[in-house]
């Protein structure tokens, strides 16, 4: 036995090494294939991801849309500028709707924005929610002149949205990473004040109202 062993060394060494290899070409073969699925996994789940994180933007879009739609009065202003005011202004009830729509796609698109989408929506729904406030005591019918008043606010804070929503479609959409969801959604108060105290419904808000009790 010791002598069968001493001359086929060579051989068994050889098997040895045969074994060896196919275990671990085996192995790396394994290990690929693991890899290869793992990566196939990720990749389909951010496929997911993304298309929910585009449907997000895409929503704010469309509200930055409908906020621009405006209706004709068939007059001119004294700088002969066609007078209009916001479609969603034509009455209150059609106010309400739209702030009704407008949370209906806001709230489930909130998670998915990215966080300068996210507090620029924020800032829009406070300015909604301080003008549903100043309707309160103004009269039904004066709803669509106060339009006319705020047209140009609603023109801006859509141009805005629009354009930060953009921001995501040009850079962030091609990063494989969801937002710090521990990020502060809204700008900081002092901001917010500002913002608002400069739209022409705060700064003319006196105007406003003595033109509307007329």
């Amino acid at each position: 036995m010791e002598e069968f062993l001493t001359h086929n060394v060579a051989a068994f060494l050889a098997l040895a090494g045969v074994l060896v290899g196919g275990l671990v070409t085996g192995g790396i073969s394994l290990l690929n294939a693991w890899v290869m699925r793992n990566r196939d996994f990720q990749l389909k789940l951010w496929e997911k991801l993304l298309d929910r994180r585009i449907m997000a933007h895409e929503a704010v879009l469309e509200i930055s849309l409908k906020m621009r739609f405006m209706v004709s009065f068939q007059r001119f202003d004294s700088e002969g500028e066609l007078v209009r005011a916001p479609l969603v202004m034509r009455s209150k009830e059609e106010f309400d709707e739209w702030l009704g729509e407008f949370a209906e796609k806001s709230l489930p698109a909130t998670t998915w924005l990215s966080t300068a989408v996210r507090r620029e929506l924020n800032f829009v729904q406070d300015y909604l929610v301080t003008l549903h406030t100043k309707l309160a005591d103004v009269p039904p019918q004066h709803c669509a002149t106060l339009g006319i008043f705020i047209r140009q606010d609603f023109i801006d804070l859509s141009t805005e949205l629009e354009k930060t929503a953009f921001k995501f479609f040009e850079s962030e959409v091609q990063t494989l990473r969801l937002n710090d969801l521990t990020d502060w959604h809204k700008y900081p108060r002092e901001e917010t004040d500002k913002r608002l105290q400069n739209t022409a419904l705060m700064r003319r808000w006196s105007e406003i109202a003595m033109s509307l009790s007329t």
